[in-house]
């Protein structure tokens, strides 16, 4: 199966032992241009330390969906869970392998398509459920899960439309949809947060560090090609240009102004109804 390139992209870059956004504590006294790297990773330890507290006492198995390369399912497995994992990702399947020297098991397949050999008490999935079809996602979570077990969902999903075709409203469910069909497939809503705000410094740290460094070396790297090769520098600007564009217009998605518009980043725990 296929690699997700910007998440490995992001892995080999931050050097992190997670795949996630982070969560500040008091992200209105956060000076983005003043954020280490050290502070980026104290972010994310954060973000599963919290998003753990939402796990029930009675919760022994978990299955991590979507896992990354295997952070969160090394923190639950710390603190005494019986851990599995499961992603489609050829990179994450390598990563998790050397990660638990083949001792974590790991399903390589799509949620959807998961056949799973027994029940579990709390399926994760941190920034994965986007990537899950929600009808048959909800419907696989009711074949895996035991009696009145759990799912643990945190994600952004679209909370606002306003007829436009900003990027922001790609990508993530819709909200009002998402738990339209937990409910219809007989899973409770018992507890939500609301933590975006927790989350967006991490955007503008992103968007901070393109603008400052990554846009002026590559505009210059282009100058300087434009200097020194003069007859095949139009060429490659006409074949590059166009990539680079469009790439600069993706930084919309790391604009915390334009996220709160139309996203919420939500935690919510269900409960599975029986029968």
């Amino acid at each position: 199966m296929p690699i997700d390139h910007v998440l490995k992209l992001y892995y080999e870059t931050i050097r992190s032992e997670y795949l996630h956004y982070g969560f500040w504590d008091e992200p209105s006294t956060v000076r983005i241009e003043t954020i280490t790297l050290q502070e980026i990773k104290n972010a994310q330890g954060r973000y599963i330390e919290h998003l753990a507290s939402f796990i029930p006492k009675e919760v022994n198995s978990i299955i991590d969906v979507g896992c990354g390369i295997g952070g969160n399912a090394d923190f639950l497995t710390k603190q005494g869970y019986k851990v599995e994992t499961l992603s489609p990702d050829d990179f994450q399947k390598s990563i998790i392998e050397k990660k638990f020297n083949n001792q974590m098991t790991f399903y390589h397949c799509k949620f959807e398509k998961f056949q799973p050999e027994k029940r579990y008490d709390l399926i994760l999935e941190s920034e994965s459920a986007c990537y899950i079809n929600i009808e048959k996602g909800f419907e696989k979570a009711g074949e895996i899960l035991r009696d009145s077990g759990y799912l643990l969902a945190s994600d952004y999903f679209v909370y606002y439309r306003d007829g436009s075709k900003n990027l922001h409203l790609k990508s993530s469910h819709d909200m009002v949809k998402y738990l339209s069909s937990a409910k219809a497939h007989g899973f409770k809503l018992i507890r939500e947060y609301d933590q975006t705000d927790n989350t967006m410094p991490t955007l503008d740290y992103g968007k901070y560090f393109i603008e400052r460094f990554i846009n002026p070396t590559i505009e210059y790297s282009v100058y300087s090609a434009k200097k020194k090769y003069p007859k095949i520098a139009p060429l490659i600007a006409k074949l590059v240009t166009p990539k680079f564009e469009s790439k600069k217009n993706q930084l919309d998605l790391l604009d915390s102004n334009q996220f709160g518009k139309y996203r919420r980043y939500m935690i919510y725990l269900f409960q599975k109804q029986n029968d």
